[in-house]
C-alpha cells in the first residue's frame, strides 16, 4: 500500500548490486555504455526475483528505504454519468505476451481484475481533474478522437456525454489494436452508436490480422483529405491525454 515493489528502477539496481557478492552480471548492466541491458533487466524483472537471484545483504530498513513511494495509476474514465448515472467505468487490459505465452499484467491491472466485489473488497480512489483534456463548450463543433488499445476509454465517454447532451457536433474515431478477434474494445458499442448517428464514422486498425503491420497512423494517412477537411472547419483533435486545437 506505500511501497513500489514491482517497478524496477536503476538506484534499486544500482543498490542491489553494491549489496551482493555474486552481481557481476548486475553490473556489467549498470556499467556505462550498457543501458540497453540495463533497460531490459529492468523491464523484465521484479523486486522479489532480483532478490532471490543476487542474495543482497539488506536490513529490513535498509531495503524499505531503498524503494520509492507507491505511485497511483491513473486511468481514463470510460463513461459519461449522464448515461450511467452513480457509476465510473473503466477500461483494464490484462495483455498477454503472445511470445512468452503468458499474461503480463500491471500491479494495478492485476489488483483490480481479482476484486471481488460480492465479498465485499474495495479498492481507494480519487478523481484527478485534467482541465485541458476535455469535449469543446461549443457542442456544434466537430471531434476527431484517436484511441488505440485502452486509450480508447475516454472516448467512449465522449461519445456518451455528446450523445446525452444532443451535442449537434459529428464524432469520428480512430481505434486500433491487435486483433480484431479480441482486442476490438467495445465493438457492439461502436456498432450501435454508428447506427443510432451518436457516432459519425470509424477507421480501424488490427496490426496483427494481416503479413503487413497496420497501425492507426497509416488509417490516418489514408483518411487525411477528409481528415484536413474535418480540422479545417473547426474540429477538435483529441489524442491519449492531449487535446489539439
Amino acid at each position: 500500500r506505500e511501497l513500489e515493489i514491482t517497478l524496477v528502477t536503476k538506484p534499486l539496481l544500482e543498490s542491489i548490486a553494491s549489496r551482493s557478492g555474486a552481481a557481476d552480471d548486475l553490473k556489467a548492466r549498470l556499467a556505462p555504455g550498457a543501458s540497453v541491458a540495463m533497460r531490459e533487466l529492468m523491464k523484465g524483472s521484479q523486486l522479489v526475483s532480483l532478490l532471490a537471484r543476487y542474495r543482497p545483504q539488506f536490513t529490513a530498513a535498509e531495503l524499505v528505504a531503498t524503494l520509492r513511494p507507491l505511485a497511483p495509476r491513473m486511468y481514463s474514465i470510460a463513461s459519461s454519468q449522464k448515461r450511467v448515472g452513480d457509476e465510473v467505468h473503466l477500461t483494464v487490459a490484462l495483455v498477454e505476451d503472445e511470445q512468452e505465452g503468458r499474461r503480463v499484467w500491471g500491479a494495478a491491472s492485476r489488483h483490480l481484475s481479482l476484486l471481488d466485489a460480492t465479498a465485499g473488497d474495495r479498492v481507494p480512489v480519487f478523481v484527478e481533474r485534467n482541465e485541458r483534456f476535455r469535449l469543446p463548450a461549443d457542442a456544434s463543433r466537430d471531434v476527431v478522437m484517436i484511441g488505440p488499445g485502452t486509450g480508447v476509454a475516454p472516448f467512449r465517454a465522449f461519445v456518451q456525454e455528446r450523445a446525452e447532451t444532443g451535442a449537434r457536433g459529428r464524432n469520428w474515431l480512430f481505434f486500433g489494436a491487435r486483433r480484431f478477434s479480441c482486442d476490438f474494445l467495445y465493438q457492439l458499442e461502436w456498432q450501435e452508436a454508428l447506427r443510432k448517428g451518436e457516432l459519425t464514422r470509424i477507421d480501424l486498425a488490427f496490426s496483427r490480422d494481416t503479413d503487413e503491420r497496420i497501425y492507426v497512423q497509416r488509417r490516418i494517412r489514408e483518411a487525411g483529405r477528409e481528415l484536413y477537411a474535418w480540422l479545417d472547419g473547426g474540429a477538435k483533435l483529441v489524442e491519449g491525454a492531449f487535446l489539439l486545437t
